[in-house]
């Protein structure tokens, strides 16, 4: 799992407390300084509590949107329709369930809701169904390196093994500053159900430690989530690695320059890379969609116009001849103002982000509560396949055939939506994202 070349997802979730028994809390920036385009940094001198973003500045969402649709929906409304981006619900619902399985109560019970569970089965159940997708891929992986090396004098000379990865890995840091413990209870459950293991660490080691840590699993996409962890009472990180390629390569000559309409009508170069060949396609009057398949059980499926409901309608899609041309690309988006706590928060999590908010099965030592979420992350798209990466941050204080076959054209030259999708009976939404400029 090492060397890492196609597709990570990484979710961190920062905990932090101040002593028990302070009566003032004070929300701290994680201190990241940023200057990559479409990135919403947090600087050292931010320091707005999260919990006190007016109700009037949130937009609305519809409550009875799955949790993929309402989080992209709202996502868009907070101001990036117009906007290259990407975010990652697997990530986000992974950060949230390390926090929900300390959370107890109402704040429990408004978490679960908010992230599209009606109880911790139905939370956990989505999680065996992630580490299934896992686990297929793993197998595939391994029975197909097994095959190449049993025939390998039947390939070309400059045949390469198949390669790829696909791996999910939980841990606990916890600072050993901290003035409380972690409960025994709770380790033990995040250990049986998600694998995440404790570690303490000193406050002067705590931010390389971590760093270090998120480096090596993101193959240095995402170097490091902050440069100062040393606040941190407990850090909670969750890494969801894939490295996958299609299964029908874009051949690499038959990449070209051409023109690319942004969304508010300016015409750009970028290098499109083309192949012809039979492939999931759906068309409606509204837009159409193309599904290439990528290795180990993998979907990315790339959207023209408005298409509702894509993973419904894939079902009823059919196999055509298609040429598609798509672009060569490298996209980042950082969420960090709140957008996600006003996520959680419009659809119906309110305790959470209050000292009222109740952690107590994390800890009966420390009573924190959610006071910022960040999600950093990153994609690239080539000839071989995807790579792309998620981090999330969830801090938290204490208060205290013969005939000639027709051909469709998917032809990506304008702006497009794309999802990264497991190929299963339901399809979990690794990565959701739009090009527009």
């Amino acid at each position: 799992m090492k060397k890492r070349i196609i597709s990570v997802i990484i979710t961190l979730l920062v905990v932090t407390g101040i002593i028990s028994g302070c009566g003032n809390t004070e929300t701290q920036s994680n201190g990241q300084v940023t200057s990559q385009e479409n990135e919403i940094s947090v600087s050292d001198e931010d320091t707005t509590d999260a919990t006190n973003t007016p109700i009037s500045e949130i937009p609305e969402v519809d409550i009875n949107m799955d949790f993929n649709s309402s989080l992209i929906d709202f996502i868009e409304k907070y101001g990036f329709s117009d906007k290259n981006y990407m975010i990652s619900p697997t990530s986000f619902r992974a950060a949230l369930a390390l926090a929900v399985s300390g959370a107890d109560g109402k704040t429990k019970d408004e978490l679960l809701k908010a992230m599209g569970f009606n109880s911790m089965d139905e939370l956990t159940s989505w999680y065996e169904g992630v580490t299934a997708s896992v686990d297929s891929y793993n197998e595939w992986l391994k029975t197909a390196q097994d095959e190449f090396n049993d025939y390998r004098d039947y390939y070309e000379d400059d045949a390469q093994a198949p390669d790829g990865a696909f791996d999910l890995e939980n841990s606990i840091w916890r600072n050993t500053k901290s003035s409380g413990e972690l409960s025994p209870k709770y380790m033990e459950y995040v250990k049986k159900t998600f694998g995440a293991t404790a570690e303490n660490v000193p406050e002067d080691k705590i931010t390389d430690t971590v760093n270090n840590w998120i480096n090596e699993n993101t193959n240095g996409l995402i170097t490091s989530i902050s440069n100062d962890l040393s606040y941190a009472d407990l850090i909670l990180v969750n890494t969801l690695y894939l490295r996958t390629a299609w299964i029908n390569d874009f051949f690499e000559p038959a990449t070209l320059e051409g023109d690319f309409k942004t969304l508010s009508g300016e015409t750009v170069k970028k290098d499109f890379m083309s192949q012809q060949n039979k492939f999931k396609y759906y068309e409606d009057e509204n837009g159409k969609f193309v599904v290439l398949p990528m290795n180990g059980g993998i979907n990315a499926v790339f959207v023209l116009g408005e298409v509702d409901d894509v993973t419904t309608k894939m079902a009823t899609a059919s196999f055509e001849e298609v040429a598609v041309k798509l672009p060569k690309f490298e996209s980042d988006t950082t969420l960090s103002e709140n957008q996600l706590i006003d996520f959680c928060k419009a659809r119906g999590a309110g305790d959470a982000f209050t000292p009222a908010a109740d952690f107590s099965l994390m800890s009966d030592e420390m009573q924190l509560f959610i006071s910022d979420i960040i999600q950093k992350t990153k994609i690239k798209v080539d000839e071989k396949g995807i790579e792309a990466a998620a981090a999330t941050a969830v801090m938290m204080t204490e208060s205290c055939i013969l005939e000639e076959p027709e051909v469709k054209e998917f032809t990506a030259d304008e702006p497009f939506k794309y999802m990264i999708l497991t190929d299963s009976d339901t399809p979990e939404l690794l990565f959701y994202g739009q090009l527009v400029e």
